[in-house]
């Protein structure tokens, strides 16, 4: 089986800078990432920034489809075998778009994209999911936010960003509804962009992150949070995922799992044409 997805991925088109890798979620996810299928972007894009969700037993992958002007949010679906249906188009904005965080809560599905050019941070809220949404507030405003992440942990909603590339952010509010308030570890210089979206293992808390030390999404550090509260916050690096998973790497910056599949995105040596 391995042999054979290397070998589909080594005979697929590489029309982009970057493309998604999926896989199903067998355990032991960090050593088999070399294990998986492409979905490959067509001629005049790329695709990067994968993150799951499913709805009504059905799978899907929500995603930044990028044609080299403007990034909009687009969907596959996932049949039995991770095989991924057409994409389609999810939301579109006049800005750029990338990193479509997608989440429910009370009911309620809710996606909060980067829109990096507009300084802000907004929550849209599915009407038709899922391919019809609609600003539902503004989270934050005043920066431009990199990559945000939302989770639920010890009785408060927690807002993860990143300013200045790499500078993490840190938020909280009691609900979606309140205002989010900055943490005090924001005025120090904490590196650690996300890298999708937090998740919890076998106890753990843990959040991808990027490693933007050398370049930019060259690789990715899992860190477990040890420590969250409105006044502390302690987090230590437990595994790294380098771009060594397929042929031709030079970076790998998202990395999102569910109970069914793992998805990551790969940045390859060829520009796009």
């Amino acid at each position: 089986m391995k042999s054979l997805l290397l070998l589909m991925f080594l005979l697929s088109p590489l029309n982009g800078n970057y493309f998604i890798a999926i896989k199903k979620n067998e355990g032991d996810v960090l050593n088999n990432l070399d294990t998986f299928r492409p979905l490959m972007p067509p001629k005049g894009k790329y695709y990067a920034d994968p993150f799951l969700f499913k709805y009504e037993e059905t799978n899907y992958i929500f995603f930044e489809d990028y044609n080299y002007k403007k990034g909009v949010i687009s969907y596959v679906t996932l049949d039995q075998d991770g095989k991924a249906s057409e994409s389609t188009l999810a939301l579109e904005l006049p800005t750029h778009l990338s990193f479509p965080f997608i989440f429910s809560d009370n009911g309620t599905i809710y996606m909060i994209p980067e829109t990096y050019y507009y300084k802000s941070i907004s929550l849209y809220r599915a009407v038709d999911f899922p391919y019809q949404w609609e600003l539902d507030r503004v989270l934050i405003r005043g920066e431009r936010f990199s990559d945000p992440i939302l989770f639920k942990h010890d009785g408060y909603y927690w807002l993860f960003t990143a300013i200045d590339q790499d500078r993490l952010q840190i938020y909280y509010a009691k609900d979606l509804n309140s205002r989010f308030l900055p943490h005090p570890i924001n005025r120090r210089r904490i590196r650690g962009r996300n890298a999708g979206p937090v998740y919890t293992a076998n106890g753990r808390l843990i959040r991808p992150t990027m490693d933007c030390s050398k370049t930019y999404g060259r690789s990715m550090i899992l860190k477990e949070i040890l420590t969250l509260s409105t006044k502390y916050f302690i987090e230590v690096e437990i595994a790294t995922i380098e771009p060594t998973w397929a042929p031709g790497l030079i970076g790998t910056h998202t990395y999102c799992l569910s109970d069914d599949y793992v998805v990551y995105d790969g940045q390859t040596l060829t520009p796009f044409n």
